[in-house]
């Protein structure tokens, strides 16, 4: 897939699979195969035992709304993802792939630093060597942030 730079309006194309949507946002562990909207949202619910008409009113819906959504009937706005999204206090894995399930990219693509280094690694005129150095080094900072995440009382002094 080629690299490009996302608006906060824009969908995953049309033509594309829900598979390849959401394989470019990390899988959360636990709902495997759970790559349709209607199939996630309904495994996320279950999750947490709740049935529809408890997530209907968390999330300030209407029951046959939740039974709409999860039959796959009616494509959900963003808005109504969002709000799904936090009624079930979803951790920011698992929002992302219930947006990209339902066609829509994450809002952590609007940090300024990702749209820079999108656009730069877009470019046509980078060399190949010096955009698999970048690759490399967000690789080693992801890598850094993972076991900040793991260890979150350890600073960089303390190791």
């Amino acid at each position: 897939m080629e690299d490009q730079v996302l608006h906060q309006t824009d969908t995953a194309p049309r033509d594309a699979t829900p598979q390849d949507s959401v394989e470019q946002i990390s899988p959360s562990v636990g709902h495997p195969g759970a790559t349709t909207f209607p199939t996630l949202l309904q495994n996320l619910r279950n999750a947490r035992g709740w049935s529809k008409a408890d997530l209907a009113k968390r999330a300030a819906f209407d029951p046959s709304t939740i039974t709409r959504l999860e039959q796959g009937s009616r494509a959900p706005e963003r808005e109504t993802v969002t709000q799904l999204a936090d009624a079930m206090a979803l951790p920011m894995t698992d929002r992302d792939r219930l947006l990209a399930a339902s066609g829509y990219r994450s809002d952590t693509w609007d940090d300024p630093d990702l749209i820079e280094i999108a656009t730069l690694l877009a470019d046509p005129s980078l060399p190949p060597a010096v955009r698999r150095e970048i690759r490399t080094m967000l690789r080693v900072a992801a890598s850094h942030g993972k076991l900040h995440r793991m260890y979150p009382h350890q600073t960089p002094a303390d190791t």
